[in-house]
């Protein structure tokens, strides 16, 4: 998403745009994937009331009729119990906290969301902080479970910023007396949206080059555009492409190991200035396709060592009927250190491990042969660059500027937020306004 808006805005602005996509589709995280009967995004996405930047781009794409809007649920598993957690009376009525904990935990909710400093949380760990502001009993009962399933060995280094943008993009999703959570979607998911994005770029002359894996990054030569890309194809074949300006939208390591001496100094100051990019989180994700709702959540928290981060349930907020055919769709996501050797694990073992390992533990009735109408099987080593406590710094306020023919701009620049795609596309937007001047230069 981050090389699609940036592609778009710069055809926009009447530059001459070529994307390169190492895979066979646009979108990345975004991308969609055929289930069989019906058309959904490889990983669950959503859309909250106050996502502004993804909320204008759409309507600049034409979907602005097409955003659905839906109040969903929130569980939490713990103790082998289901609990609603959907609203204040749920979390009033949470039994494996005392009152005073649930009142030490709202009100580290409020003074986070309200009042906290989120530059001064990236020097301390969400252990310390957590312990500190809700007491050892809510961070080991609530909260100890929840960064485990989610950073794994990352759990105890991660920065407090982490929650605080947590808390503060949830809780902005919810309204009302009852403070009930209201997200959205775009109909037709993020195949819609992508769409509409490679429709844009082509009617504004842009190439979008799939299948199209970036091999080396080198200054130009005698004759030659300020920057030379070489590509490396499916069969072996090597294609080399001349540019004025290069942006690098993935990860800052991957640069490093692509690109020429000339351009290392520029990257070793990219990874000292956005520390974030040392440490990336992955994914393992197993999409089932089912004939029947597992719950009423949209997500279901795990506090217990399931091998899993949580369930999302897709289709407790999108229309299933108009979507899926009716049918149920639920992502089961593990989060790995992008280096785990789990990655190179076969579909089999993956779909046998968050099943009997997972699944079954949650809902012993749960049947293959009845309930699974199909299965999917995503990965994704890098997805969220990690800002980790350990790192000492509380990072760069802003974004670098423009530098010369090689840039890095990558998600590790982002600053107190969560990785999504509002902050990716809101992330473009300043950097756009930030350099403008010398982009049309």
């Amino acid at each position: 998403m981050l090389g699609l808006t940036l592609g778009h805005r710069l055809a926009r602005a009447g530059h001459t745009v070529e994307i390169f996509e190492s895979g066979g589709q646009s979108g990345g995280l975004a991308a969609p994937h055929d289930y069989g009967s019906f058309v959904w995004d490889r990983y669950y996405h959503c859309i909250l009331p106050q996502d502004q930047n993804l909320i204008r781009l759409l309507a600049e794409l034409g979907l602005e009729d097409d955003l659905r809007w839906r109040t969903t649920g929130t569980g939490y598993y713990g103790k082998g119990v289901f609990h609603n957690m959907s609203g204040n009376k749920d979390f009033l009525a949470f039994p494996l906290l005392s009152l005073a904990d649930k009142f030490r935990l709202g009100a580290t909710i409020f003074y986070a969301t309200r009042f906290a400093d989120p530059y001064k949380l990236y020097r301390v760990t969400a252990k310390d902080w957590l312990t500190r502001t809700c007491g050892r009993k809510v961070y080991e009962v609530f909260w100890l479970p929840l960064l485990k399933a989610k950073f794994g060995p990352f759990h105890d280094q991660i920065a407090a910023v982490f929650i605080w943008a947590t808390l503060t993009r949830l809780f902005g999703a919810r309204k009302g007396g009852a403070n009930k959570e209201n997200l959205g979607y775009v109909r037709g998911g993020y195949r819609a949206v992508l769409g509409k994005l490679e429709a844009s770029l082509a009617s504004h002359g842009a190439k979008l080059r799939l299948d199209s894996p970036i091999a080396a990054a080198r200054p130009g030569r005698d004759g030659e555009a300020a920057c030379v890309l070489e590509t490396s194809g499916p069969e072996g074949e090597c294609k080399t492409f001349g540019f004025d300006q290069v942006f690098f939208t993935a990860p800052t390591s991957l640069a490093a190991k692509v690109s020429a001496p000339e351009f290392q100094p520029h990257i070793r100051r990219m990874a000292t200035d956005y520390p974030t990019s040392g440490a990336y989180l992955g994914v393992i994700c197993l999409v089932l396709v089912l004939k029947k709702p597992l719950t009423p959540y949209y997500v279901l928290n795990i506090g217990e060592d399931l091998g899993l981060t949580g369930v999302i349930e897709m289709t407790n907020l999108i229309d299933a009927a108009g979507e899926t055919g009716g049918s149920g769709l639920v992502y089961l996501p593990r989060y790995l250190d992008s280096a785990d050797p789990a990655f190179s694990d076969s579909d089999e073992k993956v779909f046998r491990e968050a099943v009997d390992g997972g699944l079954k533990r949650l809902f012993p009735d749960f049947s293959e042969k009845n309930d699974i109408v199909s299965y999917a099987v995503h990965r994704a080593p890098f997805v969220q660059p990690l800002p980790l406590a350990r790192d000492g710094a509380a990072g760069v306020r802003g974004l670098p500027g423009l530098e010369g023919p090689f840039q890095i701009l990558n998600t590790s620049m982002l600053q107190c937020a969560t990785l999504n795609n509002n902050e990716v596309v809101g992330m473009v937007e300043e950097f756009m306004k930030a350099n403008g001047e010398k982009i049309r230069a």
